[in-house]
């Protein structure tokens, strides 16, 4: 299988998310649906063991989609992938996948890269 742009698995996890519950989660049912158009078998018992949750958030996703289509040639950057996930969960106050304007002011702010009083960034 070849990989997509992040673009194109945005669209594609937004089509996979069948119910629309509206929190932008995908099931485990709708992930092993997309599993099986794969010809990949697997229960859903088998992804929430596999992945511990019983539904994923797209940078979740993500991370899921990378480690199922990355070559075995390329090594294995499960830990980057980890890493850069739970940064993103940081930042990502409301969980909705998005960093939005104002989590990413606070997340610089907290890091002492922009002043909020002054509304401007910090040179180093």
């Amino acid at each position: 299988m070849s990989s997509l742009s992040y673009n194109d698995v945005y669209r594609f996890y937004k089509k996979l998310d069948q119910n629309r519950d509206g929190h932008g989660l995908m099931s485990s049912n709708e992930l092993q649906w997309f599993l099986d158009t794969m010809e990949v078998s697997s229960t859903v018992d088998e992804l929430q063991f596999l992945t511990e949750k019983t539904s994923l958030s797209f940078p979740e996703f993500l991370v899921f989609y990378n480690n199922i289509t990355k070559d075995a040639t390329q090594g294995d950057h499960n830990e980057s992938d980890s890493d850069l996930l739970k940064a993103f969960e940081v930042f990502d106050k409301n969980r909705d996948g998005f960093i939005s304007n104002e989590e990413l002011e606070e997340a610089l702010s907290s890091l002492g890269l922009r002043d909020r009083k002054e509304n401007m960034d910090v040179k180093l």
